[in-house]
């Protein structure tokens, strides 16, 4: 008996059991499907790539009719701008070859030793010419080419007229060179003109001077000369008032000659205001009897008297 219970017990311990796997999901009855949620959650991100991709796309198209709309703006601006300076330079050109504001009367001003017939001759203002059409450089530049003339200014006082006011060249000595006519000079050595002196002239005569050229409108290159002229033109009022020429062979040698015909050697016009001093000092200390004076050297002046 209990043989034949052990038998049964072992036999039914050999007894294979079977073994259950559950992979996947009840519900979906599949191993490898996903679940839905994760499908929801794609499906709300495509919606939303969708839309930023519309709004981004409508960014741009705003964007870009701004910029069209800009540039159009830009073109009518110059379009605009372009038709106005053409209306304007075209008004003006009108303008300026329409007779308006033309030159009714020329006025002159500063003129003494030239007659206002000469300047307005020289000038030569075309018949044409008016406050716009202006040829002040022109009528400037035929003036100042005038000998006697040293500036001249040419304004527009509107509505009509034209001034001309000019700077003349004042003579100040006579070059005599030996001929009947005499070369008038300006304190710088500028050739005025060429004329025959009269009595009442007071201007002092240069002599003696040589190698000069003298040329109408020129400057003289002369040394010699260009010294004289310093010579007198340092004397003072009164000093110039006795002096009745100028003798300059040569710079060393130059010497003033009084009216009442006493010689004063003066030679280089350096330091000529002290040598007029102390020429003036002996002329008066030896009044009536001194007849030369050197201040050539002004710290060791000589002078001789009649009869030495």
């Amino acid at each position: 008996m209990a043989s034949s219970s052990r038998q049964r017990s072992s036999s039914s311990g050999r007894s294979p059991r079977k073994k259950v796997v559950i992979s996947g999901d009840r519900t979906t009855g599949g191993p490898n499907r996903k679940p839905r949620r994760d499908s929801t959650k794609s499906a709300a991100g495509a919606k939303s790539s969708a839309a930023a991709q519309r709004a981004s796309d409508k960014r741009r198209e705003d964007r870009e009719r701004r910029l069209s709309q800009q540039r159009l703006m830009v073109r009518l601006r110059v379009v605009g701008v372009s038709i106005l300076l053409v209306v304007m330079v075209v008004g003006l050109v009108a303008l300026y070859r329409s007779s308006i504001f033309s030159i009714e009367q020329i006025e002159v001003i500063g003129n003494e030793t030239v007659a206002t017939a000469r300047v307005l001759e020289v000038a030569a203002v075309p018949p044409d010419a008016t406050l716009l059409r202006f040829p002040a450089a022109r009528v400037k530049e035929r003036l100042e080419a005038d000998p006697w003339i040293a500036e001249a200014t040419v304004t527009r006082d509107f509505p009509d007229t034209m001034r001309i006011r000019v700077a003349e060249r004042a003579p100040f000595a006579y070059l005599d060179q030996g001929g009947e006519s005499f070369w008038v000079v300006d304190s710088v050595g500028f050739f005025i003109a060429e004329e025959t002196p009269d009595a009442s002239s007071t201007l002092v005569v240069l002599r003696d001077i040589e190698g000069v050229a003298p040329e109408l409108g020129t400057k003289t290159d002369s040394d010699v000369l260009q010294n004289a002229l310093a010579v007198y033109g340092g004397l003072s009022p009164d000093s110039r008032e006795m002096i009745r020429a100028v003798s300059a062979p040569s710079i060393d040698k130059t010497t003033l000659i009084t009216h009442s015909d006493i010689e004063i050697l003066v030679g280089s016009a350096e330091d000529i205001q002290r040598k007029d001093r102390v020429a003036r000092q002996i002329l008066r200390e030896q009044e009536g009897t001194v007849i030369y004076v050197n201040v050539r050297t002004v710290d060791r002046p000589t002078w001789r008297g009649i009869g030495e």
